[in-house]
């Protein structure tokens, strides 16, 4: 088996469908406050429907709170939709969030910055699962809950190498869950590059002394 790649550029024609996903607060409207928790925060039932309808983010909790993650918590911020207080009510802002999950994310920020990127570019975006899968990327128009994605995104930093044991198994999921498998190369200045992944299996032809 050996491993090929392309440079891919996601898409970044605007259409209606990408409206929905980039719509923005009113300027007049006051952000929402969420609740740092560990590595999540929480926003409250009271606007937990208005954050999560408005661009898909977070998880709904059985009480009807919203869980977001720390990704989404960056990107709120920065869009002025939430502000992120502790349990105290001392408010903490993008430095403060990155500095306390770095400590066992050390690829946070570069995972920001690929999401972002595809925010930025209309598509909705939910977290990966399992063997180091970054992202979830959905079809131009398809909404998370009713449509399944299309696009795993594996993030890889520029100068941090991929392991072929990790390689091999995020390719093998990627061809097992029927899903294009895309590589996203943040490098030194934060910008990103997109390369498509796939296996090749090589058959041996005749007989090799």
């Amino acid at each position: 088996m050996c491993i090929v790649s392309d440079k891919y550029d996601f898409d970044e024609t605007e259409n209606e469908s990408n409206h929905e996903v980039n719509q923005e607060e009113s300027e007049d409207e006051e952000p929402s406050k969420a609740i740092f928790s560990g590595k999540k925060a929480i926003v409250g039932k009271e606007d937990a429907d208005r954050i999560s309808q408005q661009g898909f983010y977070g998880e709904r909790l059985p009480n009807a709170e919203l869980e977001l993650s720390p990704i989404e918590m960056l990107h709120l911020i920065e869009r002025s939709r939430i502000v992120v207080e502790t349990p105290a009510g001392n408010v903490m802002d993008a430095e403060d969030i990155v500095s306390q999950v770095s400590q066992t994310d050390k690829n946070l920020w570069s995972k920001y910055l690929v999401f972002r990127d595809l925010r930025s570019r209309g598509y909705a975006v939910r977290s990966g699962f399992g063997s180091g899968i970054g992202f979830r990327v959905y079809e131009r128009g398809d909404k998370p809950g009713n449509s399944v994605a299309n696009q795993l995104v594996y993030v890889l930093k520029e100068g941090n190498p991929i392991s072929l044991n990790e390689l091999d198994l995020v390719t093998e999921t990627a061809a097992t869950s029927r899903k294009e498998l895309v590589f996203a190369l943040v490098d030194q200045n934060g910008e990103v590059n997109y390369y498509t992944v796939a296996r090749m299996e090589l058959q041996k032809i005749g007989d090799y002394e």
